[in-house]
């Protein structure tokens, strides 16, 4: 279960992330059910957080999501098919496909909640990393690596523009 949290919480919170993105960029064919569709999201991320990590680093995790450091470190990598599509009609379909996704997303951590509440235990993540710590390691170094790729991939692209 806490396998599926972290995977729940990163395809969430990206997905979030990018139909935001893609609101500011002036695309968004459903712009009313869009944002209701990710306001609702929060709260069950803040839920799903605080269950799994308990309190305070719930909160942190959440915050993390709130300011964009989740997408910054780690699930930037799920944006790659925008950066690799080179016809116009291919990313308006990848957005649109995007915005489909808001609502199944949303009844999946929705009912993942409320099964975490009967199957988990209260802190069930935090107490595995306690007692892995070389899972903390792995996880840095990953989040480190990725981050490292980030930068390297921004700096190609914005070459490419130039």
């Amino acid at each position: 279960m806490e396998l599926l949290f972290l995977i729940f919480f990163i395809l969430s919170s990206q997905l979030i992330h990018s139909v935001a993105s893609d609101q500011q960029t002036g695309f968004n064919p459903y712009p009313f059910g869009a944002t209701i569709f990710c306001l609702l999201q929060h709260p069950l991320l803040l839920i799903m957080s605080i269950f799994y990590l308990g309190w305070l680093w719930g909160i942190v995790l959440f915050l993390c999501h709130l300011f964009g450091i989740v997408h910054m470190t780690i699930s930037w990598v799920l944006d790659i098919p925008t950066l690799l599509a080179k016809d116009f009609d291919k990313l308006i379909k990848f957005m649109k496909f995007k915005i489909a996704l808001l609502a199944p997303m949303l009844i999946v951590i929705l009912v993942f909640t409320v099964v975490s509440f009967f199957v988990s235990d209260f802190m069930a993540l935090l107490v595995l990393l306690q007692n892995n710590p070389t899972e903390i390691i792995g996880a840095a170094a990953v989040i480190i690596l990725l981050s490292i790729s980030r930068l390297i991939v921004a700096k190609k692209v914005n070459d490419a523009e130039d």
